[in-house]
């Protein structure tokens, strides 16, 4: 299962880049807007993971709901990191 989670994390984080990407080249001056998917996936995340923590054994595709939470919120780390690196040394 932990396989499936960095998987279903990396997947995550590839679509999260291509759609900074595509934010980054839409934003005009308002470099916040490209947070926000990150923002979305981190939230998705800590709920997935507090349902799992409350309901019973919910599979999705093999893997847990707690997996599926702790991807995102693995995928929303990575996406924040990255972007505040490349938001900081675009504006430098």
């Amino acid at each position: 299962m932990f396989v499936t989670t960095v998987i279903i994390a990396l997947v995550l984080t590839v679509a999260l880049m291509i759609l900074n990407i595509i934010l980054s080249k839409v934003s005009s001056q308002d470099r916040y807007i490209i947070y926000m998917p990150g923002v979305v996936l981190f939230a998705t995340g800590l709920l997935l993971f507090m349902i799992a923590t409350m309901a019973g054994k919910i599979e999705i595709t093999g893997l847990g709901l707690g997996g599926w939470g702790i991807a995102c919120l693995f995928a929303s780390a990575i996406q924040f990191t990255v972007t505040s690196i490349v938001d900081t040394s675009t504006h430098s």
